[in-house]
This record gives structure tokens, sequence and C-alpha cells, in this order.
């Protein structure tokens, strides 16, 4: 076991450390959780943490991906439908939430229901009780939720696109998981644990990295967070066929400068060739200079500055004028 790592969390980095102490406290409570974070940081493990210290039994953790339900299921997946409520019910079926009863329902990616079932959602929330599509029959059901998404939804509340008594609902409690590059200090420990999970499952050592290896692991950007750590780790484990890591088993692509970025640079470098051009023709008169471009005195001097182009000096300006 990696040291810092119980009950399957990671916790090294001192956010970590802060957020595994709120876990503590929170998951023996039965208050609703929302867990904020970008996509791949870890939501749905810190849920089903959460879950597994809540005294709830694990087979009672449901968790489902609300993008990934269509708009004509995401209802009948949740509250369960009645036969003969649309084409294609044949039989009742219970929900989720039925799924869930006396345990907990992991909502990930709650910021993609539609305004229709965040309203039936919240009414669950409020009174306890679901109705199954077709059914007119309200059903009691003992279930925590959590809900995780990478949204603003405090943004979302201000566009009109989230139920702010929903929100309020959810965020009973509010985690948030920063992401890979704002704790560095894990990247190795946790490609350690992954290497290593993976290479039993394989029935093989668990490879050592190489330093070129650990480099290019804490070089890289990580935009998709943990979760493509453990692609990247688990695909060079295969790649490596038991020898050690290197970093062309890692397979990382080098950093590319944004395009924007690039397209500023050429600007930047283009309005100074104009400054440079315009002083030359106007003989370092910064007053001539500044009409030839179309600027105040006052705006040339600030770009005279920002891109450290010597200013003329004063006597020699006088005597060319």
């Amino acid at each position: 076991m990696v040291d810092g790592c119980s009950s399957g969390f990671l916790a090294l980095d001192p956010e970590m450390r802060r957020l595994r102490e709120a876990l503590e406290t929170v998951a023996p409570t039965p208050l609703p959780v929302l867990i904020l974070g970008e996509t791949g940081t870890g939501k749905e493990v810190v849920a089903e943490w959460i879950a597994g210290m809540s005294g709830h039994p694990r087979e009672r953790f449901v968790k489902v991906n609300c993008a990934s339900l269509s708009e004509s299921l995401v209802e009948s997946e949740l509250f369960g439908h009645e036969r003969g409520a649309f084409t294609g019910a044949v039989a009742p079926r219970e929900g989720l939430f039925e799924a869930a009863h006396e345990g907990t329902l992991f909502l990930d990616e709650v910021g993609e229901l539609s305004p229709r079932t965040q309203a039936k959602l919240l009414r669950t929330l409020e009174y306890g009780e679901i109705v199954r599509v077709g059914s007119t029959r309200p059903r009691r059901v003992d279930v925590r939720v959590i809900a995780a998404t990478h949204r603003d939804l405090e943004q979302m509340v201000r566009e009109g696109s989230f139920r702010q008594d929903l929100y309020f609902r959810l965020n009973a409690i509010t985690l948030r998981i920063p992401p890979l590059r704002a704790r560095t200090s894990e990247i190795l420990p946790l490609a350690a644990l992954f290497a290593a999970r993976l290479s039993q499952r394989l029935a093989r050592p668990a490879p050592p990295l190489a330093k070129e290896a650990t480099d290019a692991l804490l070089s890289h950007a990580w935009p998709g967070n943990v979760r493509e750590l453990r692609h990247v780790v688990e695909r060079a484990v295969v790649m490596s066929k038991g020898g050690t890591i290197g970093a062309d088993h890692l397979m990382l692509e080098a950093p590319r400068a944004p395009v924007e970025a690039g397209i500023k640079g050429d600007l930047r470098s283009f309005e100074r060739d104009r400054i440079v051009a315009a002083l030359e023709q106007a003989r370092q008169n910064q007053t001539r200079a500044a009409e030839l471009l179309g600027v105040s005195r006052r705006t040339l001097t600030n770009k005279l500055n920002a891109y450290g182009i010597a200013r003329p000096r004063k006597k020699v300006a006088l005597e060319e004028c």
C-alpha cells in the first residue's frame, strides 16, 4: 500500500489531506454532498469512499452518469416506470432511487439534467418520495444523494439553466477536488499505485520507473487529471512487458504552444516592427512617430516601455526637429 493511501483514497498533498479529513466528518451523516472538480479528478472515487464509510451496505451504492441518459429515458431511469407508461414499457420497473433505498445514489454530472428532471429530483429530495413514470402513487425512499459535476453550478444558477432551490438542496456539504496539476506530489505515488494494481492482475512484479519516465510524468500538464494518469501508466505497464518503464513507454506527447499564444506572439512582433519603422521614418521624433501610427504620444511611450524599445533621447529628437 502506498503511504497516505487508506480505504482506496490517496491523500499526500496538504489540500487532499484536508479533503480526507472533511470526508471523514461528512461520511457518517445523512446529508447530501456535492463534489466539484474537473473531469478525471476522481469524483467517483470520493463518492465511493463516502458511501463505504457511511455504514450503508456496499451493494446499496448505486451510480449513474446523468450525461449518458437521454432526455426521453432519464426520468424512467431515476424514478422507474409502470407498465404501459410509454412504448416499450412492457413491465413495471423500479428506478435507481428505489434500487438505492437505504443506501447512496451517486448522480455524476448532475449539471446535465433538464429543468423538468431537476424539478422531480428536487421533490424527491424534499419529501423523500418518488413517483414512477405512468403512476400517480408516491413511493417512499430513504436515499442519500451524492452529486458531482465539473460544471460551475453557481454560474448555471445565474444563467437560469440550473434551479437555485435544487442547488441549495444538493450542496448541504460541498467538497472540491483540486486538479492533479495542483498536487504534483501525488503524481509519482499514484503512478506507482496504478502500476502495482495492474501488475498484480497480470501476475507480474510491479515495474520500476526510469528517471526519464518520472521526469516526463512530473513535467506533463495532465489535462485529463488522475484518469489520464491511470491510462498512461497502465498502457506503459503493458508496453514495457514487465521491464523498467521508460519515457517511450509512456507515449506522452511533447507540450505544444497553443495556437492562440502563437498568434499573439506574431501580432506583438508585427506591432513592434511597425513602431520601430515609424520611429526611423520620423527620425526618432516620438510625436511624429505617434502621428504616423495613429496613436497618442502617451500610448506610444507605453508601447516603447512594453516592448523594451529604447526611447530616443530628447536632445537628439530636438536637434532633428
